[in-house]
């Protein structure tokens, strides 16, 4: 907080208004995390908006911020602020002409939110429209094809596999065992071509029997 305080205006003081917020969001007070994200928001967005040189850099940043603060509001029960915060997020992300794989990513996160509150039915062909490019950047990469969309092989893993946790959690509120069976398959077969640890395959198994449970 001290050096929050003390920061040179601009990036340094988001930056360490958002790393304050981030270590308090993460050690348990996420409630007390949320001023210091608000502040870090307003900052940023106030050079993003102005245009300057750093703007790109600024709304880079303020993607970011934006992200974490939709994770705290999560952790304290505001979904329909976290829902915002990751909207802002994915326009943030736009702004700064990021690859679409990380608009994709806030806007999923957004969706998993409207499965959370029951809102399934509009949420569905939504994540699955979202889904269905980011399998295909997966198997241009798998080919050894470049994906301009999503350069860092990485961050298209985790968003491959993120984009199908909240498709089976759409299912599973549907009760539509096959389809979650499908995509717990799918989630699978990224973390074995991944060599993902054995606890982390094993928790996806264990989803997976739980399904299988369901279909008997």
């Amino acid at each position: 907080q001290t050096a929050a305080e003390s920061a040179p205006e601009g990036e340094p003081r988001w930056s360490c208004l958002c790393y304050l917020a981030d270590a308090l969001s993460r050690g348990g007070r996420p409630d007390a995390s949320l001023p210091f994200y608000e502040q870090a928001a307003a900052q940023a967005r106030a050079v993003a908006e102005a245009r300057g040189d750093g703007s790109r850099k600024a709304w880079a940043d303020l993607a970011a911020i934006t992200g974490n603060w939709a994770a705290a509001l999560g952790d304290v029960g505001d979904l329909d602020a976290a829902r915002q915060r990751q909207l802002d997020s994915a326009e943030a992300e736009k702004k700064a002409g990021r690859p679409a794989i990380n608009v994709i990513v806030s806007e999923l996160e957004a969706l998993r939110i409207d499965i959370m509150q029951g809102k399934v039915a509009a949420a569905l062909p939504e994540v699955e429209a979202r889904l269905a490019r980011v399998e295909a950047w997966w198997q241009q990469h798998r080919s050894g094809q470049p994906v301009p969309e999503a350069p860092d092989a990485e961050f298209l893993a985790r968003a491959l596999i993120g984009a199908l946790d909240i498709a089976r959690a759409a299912h599973f509120a549907q009760e539509d065992w096959p389809a979650a069976l499908r995509r717990l398959d799918a989630t699978l077969e990224v973390k074995r071509a991944l060599e993902r640890p054995p606890e982390d395959i094993g928790a996806t198994r264990m989803n997976r029997a739980n399904v299988l449970g369901q279909l008997r």
